[in-house]
This record gives C-alpha cells, sequence and structure tokens, in this order.
C-alpha cells in the first residue's frame, strides 16, 4: 500500500541528493575563489602597499554561504558526526526509531533557523541594510544565499523523515538503514573502496 508513495520519495530523494551535490561543489569553486581573492589581496598588500579588494569582508559571506549549501549534501551522504557505541550493538527496529527521532529533531530545528534566517533576511532587504564596510554591501544578498542553503537543507531533512517514517511503518528496515542509519565500518570501508576505483 505504502510501495507507490515511498518508490515517489525514493526518486525525489535522488534527486535532492543531485541537487546538494551541485550545491556543495557551488560552495567549493566559492571558496577555492575566496582563496585565490584572498591571495592576490595579500600579494597587493606587499607589492603596492595597499589593495581595495576586501577579502575578509567577502571571506566571511562566502563561509556562511557555503557552509549552508553542504549541509544537505553532508546529510545525503550520512556525513555528520555520529556517537553511536550504543546505536551499533541495538537491534535494527530499534535503531530506525532513534534515526526517525534524530530525523524529526534535526527538522524541528531547521524550521526554527529557516524562520529566524528569513526574518533576518527579510528585515535587511526591507530596512535596506548595508554593510557598515567600505563595500556597503546590501546585506540580504549573502543572507538570501545563506537561507536557500538553509531552505534546501530543510527540505532535504523533511522528506528524509518523511521516507524513513514510511519505511519504519512498511517494516522496510533495510531501506531505513540505508537512508538514515548510521553507517558500519565495513559499510564505510566500502563506500571508500568504491570511490577510489
Amino acid at each position: 500500500m505504502l510501495e507507490p508513495i515511498t518508490s515517489g520519495l525514493d526518486r525525489i530523494l535522488q534527486g535532492v541528493q543531485s541537487g546538494s551535490l551541485w550545491l556543495a561543489r557551488a560552495g567549493g569553486v566559492l571558496i577555492l575563489l575566496t582563496v585565490a581573492l584572498v591571495t592576490i589581496e595579500i600579494l597587493s598588500r606587499q607589492l603596492i602597499g595597499r589593495s581595495n579588494l576586501h577579502a575578509t569582508e567577502i571571506t566571511g559571506y562566502v563561509m556562511a554561504i557555503s557552509t549552508s549549501w553542504a549541509f544537505a549534501y553532508t546529510l545525503m551522504r550520512k556525513a555528520h558526526i555520529r556517537i553511536d557505541a550504543l546505536y551499533v550493538k541495538l537491534p535494527v527496529s530499534a535503531r530506525g526509531v532513534l534515526d526517525l527521532i534524530a530525523l524529526l529533531s534535526l527538522a524541528l530545528f531547521c524550521v526554527l533557523v529557516v524562520g529566524a534566517a528569513f526574518d533576518v533576511a527579510e528585515h535587511s532587504y526591507t530596512g535596506g541594510a548595508r554593510a557598515n564596510t567600505p563595500l556597503g554591501t546590501p546585506v540580504w544578498i549573502p543572507q538570501a544565499l545563506w537561507l536557500l542553503g538553509l531552505v534546501w537543507f530543510s527540505v532535504a531533512v523533511v522528506l528524509m523523515s518523511l521516507r524513513v517514517l514510511l519505511g519504519l511503518l512498511s517494516g522496510q528496515m533495510n531501506d531505513v538503514q540505508r537512508l538514515a542509519g548510521s553507517p558500519t565500518l565495513d559499510e564505510q570501508i566500502r563506500e571508500e573502496n568504491k570511490e577510489t576505483n
């Protein structure tokens, strides 16, 4: 009965995983561009004695943006830090319930953070707030890009939570472990071997 819904959610999650990979890559490119900008600024200060690049302000924006853009990819790869010494000793069904509780807690946190971030970006936009720097950046621009990553992460968490819930209800414990379970050492080694080949 739940099979059409779960297979549809699996397809959507594959799309979310693809989108998350591209956002993480874009964040990585932003960081590399920032490194180049900082290098140019340092060389400019050493050779000319001054620089007009304002790398400090830009790197702050880029760090916030690229970090939020990588959250969903980290979730999809199950790369968030976990303390699972007791978890791995529990039965698969208990682990699935704990995974769902963790995802629902994360989803609640995401909703609260996105609401607050939206309020900040909206207030900056409507108030015409600008950075108190020589660039005078309209701060809603980096805040909106930061918010984009947080919203994408929230969508990923909510969809993952729904899929894990449906997996638990339909008794698909292997799917629940594949999607949200803490990877075992053997699974991590297999994943590393797949990536290096």
